[in-house]
C-alpha cells in the first residue's frame, strides 16, 4: 500500500512539474511578442495602448480565464474586447480605461 501511495505522489509531482513548464512557456511566448488578438489586427496601429496593457486592465475588472481578444469599435470608440471568464470586458484602446464589463450569459 505504501508503494502505491508513494507512486501516486511521485506521479502527481511529475504532472505538477509538467504543468508548471507549460505555463512558463506560455508566458514566455507572450513576453516574446505572442498575441491573443483574433479580430481587428488591421486597427492595431490606431491603438495607443498595447494589447498586454488592455489585458491587464481587463483582468483587473473581471476574474477567470483569459480567452479571446479583439480590437473593434464600441460606442464610437476603438476598444480592446477582452474575454475574461464570463465577462466581455471593453477597454478603451487609447486611454486604457475599462468602459464596460458585462457578463456573457
Amino acid at each position: 500500500m505504501r508503494k502505491k501511495i508513494i507512486g501516486a505522489v511521485v506521479g502527481l509531482a511529475a504532472l505538477s512539474a509538467a504543468g508548471g513548464v507549460a505555463v512558463a512557456s506560455g508566458s514566455a511566448s507572450e513576453a516574446a511578442g505572442g498575441s491573443r488578438l483574433d479580430d481587428g489586427k488591421d486597427l492595431l496601429p490606431q491603438a495607443t495602448i498595447s494589447e498586454q496593457q488592455a489585458i491587464s486592465a481587463a483582468q483587473g475588472a473581471a476574474t477567470g480565464d483569459l480567452n479571446e481578444v479583439d480590437l473593434e469599435q464600441f460606442s464610437g470608440r476603438l476598444v480592446f474586447n477582452v474575454d475574461v471568464g464570463s465577462s466581455d470586458v471593453k477597454v478603451d484602446a487609447t486611454s486604457g480605461k475599462v468602459l464596460a464589463a458585462p457578463h456573457d450569459d
